[in-house]
């Protein structure tokens, strides 16, 4: 089996790359180096988001990703900007019948979508995903939040995926088409929506929320609403945006703009929250990263509930 993957890409890297030398490792048929430094385990819920700029960026794509998520041994995945339905569709399948995925929207838009992929082992997954807001889709760049319903272990757990408006001059004022003030606007119809109609539930909004929440002046910090709200909500993340730039999600451009957002139901139950460094463990780095998957890294969490 090996030495037909092995002959496969091969073919591939042949036929398709300027940067094939970053592929693999021709000897064991490894894109990696070394091991990811977040890992899932059967005695915890392990949940990501994932921004995968433009999905799929080439015909590596899919390769990739499918190895990544097989290597992470996790339970729960929120996707953003994934634009191909058939390539998430054949990721979906290549994953195994255990896997659950959902795109937001028509099969037939090339739109940057959110998305889901659950692993059924783990989870059950409750009717079907939904939008909410969608009276608001400016506020939400035309991508209003994505929800799914859940249970593992015995516990009803709300997804909320989303993908706020990027960009910005990072000086947030009233003006109709500022992008800060768009995203301010949309922190605020979510902390209603779930004040209003999930109060009690246990609830993860997570996604590209493309600013920073840690952002010292707090004239320009769109999350204050959520923050000064320190008894429901808990950005599970804050401790990475306020360390070292080398663990921000968003290496390009240095800054830590995708979260994990938890409501008091779950502040006990974090373990641990991690950006991804996949970067760091793929052969060819950041150059292979960004060129084949995206230009956002994941960032996960862990949470224990009690047996």
């Amino acid at each position: 089996m090996l030495n037909i993957k092995i002959i496969l890409l091969l073919f591939l890297l042949i036929s398709c790359s300027e940067e094939s030398n970053y592929i693999f490792d021709p000897e064991t048929g490894s894109i990696f180096n070394n091991s990811i430094n977040f890992s899932g385990d059967e005695s915890t819920l392990d949940v990501i988001t994932w921004n995968i700029e433009n999905y799929p960026k080439n015909d590596f794509t899919n390769y990739y990703v499918k190895e990544i998520i097989d290597s992470l041994n996790i339970d729960f995945i929120a996707l953003q900007e994934i634009s191909n339905n058939e390539a998430f569709s054949n990721l979906s399948s290549s994953l195994g019948n255990h896997w659950y995925s959902f795109r937001s929207d028509s099969p037939s838009s090339e739109w940057g979508e959110l998305a889901f992929l659950i692993n059924q082992n783990e989870f059950e997954v409750i009717g079907t995903p939904y939008t909410i807001l969608n009276s608001y889709q400016y506020e939400f760049a035309y991508r209003p939040p994505l929800v799914i319903a859940c249970s593992y272990q015995n516990q009803s757990l709300v997804f909320i995926n989303v993908h706020y408006k990027c960009c910005g001059d990072g000086i947030l004022n009233d003006n109709y088409w500022d992008e800060e003030n768009r995203r301010l606007q949309a922190s605020y119809y979510l902390k209603n929506y779930i004040d209003t109609y999930l109060s009690n539930d246990k609830v993860i909004v997570l996604g590209d929320f493309n600013d920073d929440i840690a952002e010292y002046e707090n004239d320009n910090n769109v999350f204050l609403n959520f923050i000064n709200d320190a008894d429901n909500y808990y950005f599970a993340d804050y401790q990475i945006a306020t360390s070292s730039n080398q663990f921000w999600s968003f290496p390009s451009w240095p800054s830590h703009i995708d979260h994990i957002l938890i409501t008091n139901e779950l502040m006990s139950n974090v373990f641990e929250t991690k950006t991804i460094l996949i970067d760091n463990s793929l052969i060819g780095s950041f150059t292979t990263y960004n060129n084949y998957i995206s230009d956002h890294r994941p960032v996960g969490i862990k949470l224990l509930f009690n047996p």
